[in-house]
């Protein structure tokens, strides 16, 4: 069958019907063989379905067998899992992102004239990981009963969300249903093949349901017996439920779609997670083998991203882009390429940043607020910084100086915010904090509150994101330099995600986000959007109805302006209202930036096939996730 491209939005086309040509017989791991032999696992064409995924491997038909091994940081790094080895939406990206949007659990899908009205249908025969069947009541099971619990999703997904609406669905059969809103939700295509799009494939209702009262009359009493607060703690526990959420690495039994489900779960202090092949997984090569090619994954946990480096010079990381994979240890790479037996594949990365620095403009400090929330002090940091200098030691010089933005040569950049405030002028840095009432110092030769208070600010990253230490330790020298007492400190991330969501943080570096189309999807650098927008968490709170603060009118028309892009389809309307949210980034600039982003490289083990070089790495596009991992295999 050839794609039918439907609809353009900002060069990303959409496919309604994929096909590939593969082998009428089909065949399966040597691994299952004698589960099959046994009767225990019915025949592999059984467990594919009459309609499985067929992929065009990028090198060649591989080989079943080995174990995949990789390592995580910290004890809450759930969303290497997920990029790595949970992305599986009803469309998925192409690995290149060069615009094609596929078919992925489903097998084909209709929109509306007006964008209100999706209609899917799912792959015939598909099954979960217990070889129960994945119907469209999976699906239903989730918008009807799950999304509209308070309990279970107290913040409803912006991308779900029409005016507030949340979605209807209509099931037509077990393989057909219909999402639609009353308005037109014009992002909902794209946001079905981000990353977020897994939410709405992620829960068995013939599982999950039984944690819930509506379908299982005991499940209060049965939660209070396990030990949990209440059903909804305890379907939690068991089903993960929210598709970041760590519990879904946490229960061996919760069954799953994905290429792999978990043995050794991701639980407190544990120091290696594994998971072993889906013997029901629904996709195929074109010589009709059951995927995945490779048996088994192990994942180690370490406590900080050196122990991982010293794994990859090792030999011990068949691939690794995560945590490590940073400018500054490159030439360590290099140097260690032939012994650890890997090679260093190009990466490219389609963030707004290197980083993104965020002043707290919702403190909750009475001294530190208007200061934060006065423009005049983000500029003066933002001139205190010398760029070039940063890019010179932390990047190798690679990256050209820029503030957080939509990236150049895309329709959404915008001039203005991205090149503002990015020369190297400490004299003038020093004026404008002199203008704030910030002239007086103290005994340390640090500036005062105008209150006369020690004006003390901290400064805080997290251990895993690697190079952004660095650079906060620059950052802090080049703001002592102007006479603010900066303190810096890197934190695990449990800590520090504490702490900012709680709007108690002073100043915080983490990775930019969405530099192209994404921009739609995840729009947190450029708006108070979720709570990762970091520079008004609490503002984002009230936008995604969570309590947190009235925000000022500038920020009230950002809002009303995404809404307008959701409610249209009109792909060049958009692309004009996002100007226009941008254009208000841009007076009131909200975060400050440092580079374009550096060239990245994934770690790759030299005996891994079908791993292609040169693809997109990032958050809403996830690496290596699009490179479709079940595809990986081990040379001999």
């Amino acid at each position: 069958m050839k794609h039918l491209k439907l609809a353009a939005l900002a060069g990303i086309s959409f496919i309604a019907l994929a096909g590939a040509t593969f082998a009428q017989d089909y065949h399966q791991a040597p691994m299952l063989d004698g589960l099959v032999t046994a009767g225990t696992l019915p025949a592999v064409a059984d467990r594919v379905g009459t309609d499985p995924r067929v992929l065009t491997p990028v090198s060649e038909v591989g080989q079943y067998g080995g174990t995949f091994r990789g390592g995580m940081v910290g004890g809450t790094d759930r969303n290497m899992l997920f990029t790595y080895f949970g992305y599986e939406p009803l469309l998925a990206w192409d690995a290149t992102w060069t615009g094609e949007v596929h078919p992925n659990v489903a097998s084909a899908y209709e929109v509306s004239a007006d964008s209100s009205a999706f209609t899917f249908t799912l792959r015939d025969g598909m099954k979960w990981s217990d070889g129960t069947p994945y119907t469209a009541d999976d699906v239903a099971f989730f918008i009807n009963d799950v999304l509209p619990d308070d309990k279970l999703f107290p913040t409803k997904p912006g991308w779900l969300t029409v005016a507030g609406e949340l979605p209807a669905i209509k099931v037509e059969s077990p393989t057909k249903f219909t999402i639609s809103w009353s308005k037109p939700n014009g992002l909902f295509v794209l946001n079905a093949a981000s990353v977020y799009g897994v939410q709405l494939t992620l829960l068995s209702k013939a599982y999950c349901s039984q944690f819930m009262p509506k379908y299982n009359p005991e499940a209060e009493a049965n939660a209070k017996a396990a030990g949990a607060a209440d059903w909804a703690e305890r379907m939690v526990s068991m089903c993960g439920v929210g598709m970041e959420n760590i519990e879904r690495w946490r229960n061996p039994e919760r069954p799953t779609i994905e290429a792999w489900h978990v043995v050794e779960p991701y639980v407190a202090g544990a120091t290696r997670v594994t998971l072993d092949r889906n013997p029901f997984y629904w996709k195929v090569d074109t010589a009709g083998n059951q995927l995945p090619y490779i048996d088994n994954l192990s994942m180690s946990v370490s406590a900080e991203p050196q122990t991982l480096v010293l794994g990859v010079l090792a030999g011990d990381i068949s691939y690794e882009v995560r945590h490590t994979a940073t400018t500054a240890n490159l030439p360590v790479y290099a140097d260690g390429a032939e012994a650890g037996k890997f090679r260093i594949s190009p990466r490219v990365s389609k963030v707004g940043n290197e980083l993104a620095v965020s002043v707290n403009l919702n403190s909750h400090d009475p001294v530190k607020r208007p200061i934060f929330d006065n423009k005049d002090f983000r500029v003066a940091l933002s001139l205190g910084l010398d760029r070039q200098a940063m890019i010179d030691a932390l990047y190798l010089g690679q990256g050209t100086p820029q503030q957080v933005s939509p990236t150049k040569g895309t329709p959404f950049y915008n001039e203005k915010l991205a090149t503002q405030y990015i020369n190297y002028d400490a004299t003038e840095a020093n004026r404008l904090l002199d203008s704030m009432g910030l002239d007086k110092r103290g005994s340390n030769g640090f500036r005062l509150a105008p209150d006369g208070s020690p004006l003390v600010i901290n400064l805080a990253t997290i251990t895993a994101l690697g190079a952004s230490a660095d650079a906060g330790e620059m950052m802090a020298q080049y703001w002592q330099a102007i006479g603010l007492d900066i303190r810096f400190t890197v934190m695990d991330r449990t800590r520090f995600y504490e702490e900012k969501t709680a709007s108690a943080h002073d100043i915080v570096i983490w990775g930019a986000t969405s530099g192209g189309v994404d921009v739609y999807i995840d729009p947190r650098d450029y708006f108070p959007f979720t709570t990762e927008s970091n520079f008004a968490v609490d503002w984002a709170k009230f936008y995604i109805h969570d309590g947190g603060e009235e925000p000022p009118e500038y920020v009230k028309k950002q809002w009303e302006l995404y809404d307008a892009i959701k409610a249209t389809a009109d792909s060049d309307e958009q692309v004009k209202l996002f100007q226009q949210i941008l254009d208000i980034t841009a007076e009131q600039f909200y975060q400050i930036g440092v580079t374009t982003p550096a060239p990245k490289y994934a770690i790759v083990a030299n005996n891994l096939g079908n791993v292609p070089d040169d693809t997109p790495t990032g958050w809403i596009h996830p690496d290596p996730g699009t490179l479709n991992v079940e595809q990986f295999y081990f040379k001999p």
